[in-house]
């Protein structure tokens, strides 16, 4: 099925899947890594749980990356996975 774009604007589409296919990252840069993220690989190398980082985070106060809420062991997760992969690229 067609998108409405592809439909208007062959071109554009097409010229969008050869940048893909080339490597191009198209969108929104990511956003910077939060300094939570280090403090978070910490309490993993120490061998807490997701859930148990989370609560270390909130007991201590840390902001979350979004500056709102508390920490949840999905949002320990997607940091530390943000935190791996920037490892990796170092």
């Amino acid at each position: 099925m067609s998108s409405e774009s592809e439909m208007r604007r062959p071109e554009v589409s097409a010229g969008m899947a050869a940048a893909r296919d080339r490597g191009v990252r198209l969108g929104r840069p990511p956003a910077p890594l939060p300094p939570s993220a280090t403090r978070a690989a910490e309490l993993r190398g120490e061998g807490l749980s997701l859930a148990a980082i989370a609560a270390a985070l909130n007991a201590e106060q840390v902001p979350t990356p979004s500056g709102k809420g508390q920490w949840a062991k999905s949002s320990v997760k997607y940091v530390l996975d943000r935190h791996d992969a920037a490892q990796g690229s170092v």
